[in-house]
């Protein structure tokens, strides 16, 4: 596959915009003073992933999720809605998200829609499916989604292919 320079450079300008958030989520706060505190943890509304990825059907993507986000010394929490936008397609998700430890790893489960465009990686074009979605991350900034979706509606007669779908994609995010 051979992208134009515009479709490289758009790719890259969000790589690197990417960039300094990841950086700055990874900091640890210095302690303002010396008085011991207790750790309050409680739900908030915030940001819970986002990233470029590389896959079927979307092909090259951006996706952002937000949601209702625990955060706590040992583990994340994060209920959380994400979009994804790529050349092959578009999905939107709900589910759960739980990140472990300082290095950013974690495993996500989702499940929603996805529509593909005129031109998906391994799918039937201008469909409508529906399924599930694992999303693991090693480490962060790094990782991967495989997921499994069913066409929902009407095919055209003669329609021979089967109306389930392996999804994948592997990439970078925050």
């Amino acid at each position: 596959m051979t992208l134009s320079r515009g479709t490289r450079a758009a790719c890259l300008a969000a790589w690197l915009s990417a960039v300094p958030t990841v950086t700055w989520a990874q900091a640890t706060p210095a302690a303002s003073d010396s008085t011991s505190r207790t750790p309050t943890t409680r739900w908030q509304f915030d940001q819970c992933m986002g990233g470029l990825t590389y896959g079927a059907p979307l092909k090259w993507a951006l996706s952002y999720g937000m949601g209702f986000v625990r955060e706590s010394e040992k583990r994340d929490w994060c209920f959380l809605g994400a979009a994804k936008v790529g050349f092959g397609g578009a999905s939107f998700n709900v589910g759960l998200a739980n990140s472990l430890g300082h290095w950013g790893s974690g495993v996500a489960v989702t499940g929603g829609l996805l529509r593909t465009f005129n031109d998906p990686m391994g799918a039937i074009a201008k469909r409508t499916y529906v399924g599930g979605t694992v999303h693991v991350w090693p480490l962060l900034a790094l990782g991967g989604e495989i997921g499994y979706y069913t066409r929902i509606g009407a095919d055209p007669a003669g329609m021979t292919r089967g109306r389930g779908m392996v999804t994948w994609s592997t990439g970078f995010g925050f």
